[in-house]
């Protein structure tokens, strides 16, 4: 084998290393997710939490219950979004803009979402 063969190898063997850690990083973020959702929506239920205007949960009343559910699932929303601008060469901002509007949409009757000036609505 010669040096050429060898590195290739070695950068077919680094690109796979760095696909599967991505996917492992995804596969990660998407169980703790899955994890957390039965919290998350006994809190919107009763009305504690909403999707805000930046596509991140937040708190509609002074209840701050459950905050480091809240906070570890805004964090990973963020590593989502920013994975989501690097692949579609925009800002995180814009992701965020397209991710809130999507949850507002979805949001199920009863729930709160914000709207683009900070108002929270119930659905």
């Amino acid at each position: 084998m010669n040096i050429r063969n060898i590195i290739k190898i070695h950068i077919l063997l680094v690109g796979c290393l760095i696909i599967s850690s991505q996917f492992a990083l995804g596969a990660g973020i998407k169980q703790r997710m899955k994890n957390r959702l039965p919290v998350i929506a006994d809190l919107k239920s009763k009305g504690i939490i909403g999707e805000n205007n930046r596509g991140y949960l937040g708190f509609v009343t002074s209840t701050k219950a459950k905050e480091d559910v809240i906070a570890a699932e805004n964090k990973d929303r963020k590593a989502i979004y920013t994975y989501f601008a690097k692949q579609q060469n925009t800002s995180v901002e814009v992701v965020e803009k397209v991710q809130a509007k999507r949850k507002a949409q979805k949001a199920k009757p009863g729930q709160f979402f914000q709207d683009p000036g900070g108002k929270w609505i119930k659905k």
